[in-house]
């Protein structure tokens, strides 16, 4: 439509306005004929998409039952609008990673978890997830660099040493399984049922 207006008004233009009334009738004639072809075979929700989609995704936090009826790709996309305004929103970007998970988008979840690490590398959760992603998709040198990585960070945590210890027998990789077992056993040495559950 923008190409039509403005060849029309650069026709009348070279023409310097000669013969103006009927110029004017074909630049009409071809504007209704483009509009009435745009509404019949485009689509006018297009324009308020964003809009739409912002209300659509602020009702579920009125009232979180709504959520089960949000397409989960919508959610996608206003999160990945949404982030794009504000990049270091780590709470966004893990919204938006578990979405692509739940959703079956592996790679694209993959992806905000990676670029995610790269402005927050030392966040619990993010690592945690980042390596649980890794395991499930069979990549477990990756999930076990990541749970190293969260191991340095944040040594006392259960669930991240018992994930290496299970990668690592899962790979056969028993003498460092054992190893990680020991330091597990002298953390929780307190803990006589769990030692015994974990041995």
């Amino acid at each position: 439509l923008l190409i039509i207006v403005i060849i029309i008004f650069s026709t009348l233009y070279l023409n310097k306005f000669r013969e103006r009334n009927k110029s004017f009738i074909i630049f009409f004639i071809i504007f209704i004929s483009t509009s009435l072809l745009y509404l019949q075979k485009g689509n006018l929700e297009s324009y308020f998409f964003e809009e739409r989609l912002k209300s659509q995704i602020e009702e579920i936090f009125d009232n979180p039952e709504k959520l089960k009826d949000v397409d989960p790709d919508l959610i996608i996309i206003y999160l990945e609008k949404k982030l794009d305004n504000s990049p270091d929103d780590i709470q966004g970007l893990l919204i938006l990673a578990r979405t692509c998970v739940l959703s079956g988008y592996y790679q694209k979840a993959d992806l905000h978890y990676k670029n995610a690490l790269k402005k927050f590398p030392n966040n619990s959760n993010l690592l945690l997830e980042y390596s649980i992603l890794k395991k499930n998709l069979n990549q477990t040198e990756g999930a076990l660099k990541l749970l190293f990585q969260f191991k340095s960070n944040y040594s006392k945590n259960i669930k991240g040493r018992e994930l290496i210890i299970e990668i690592l027998y899962e790979n056969q990789k028993f003498l460092q399984a054992e190893k990680e077992i020991s330091e597990l056993i002298e953390i929780k040495r307190n803990d006589q049922e769990y030692i015994k559950k974990l041995k």
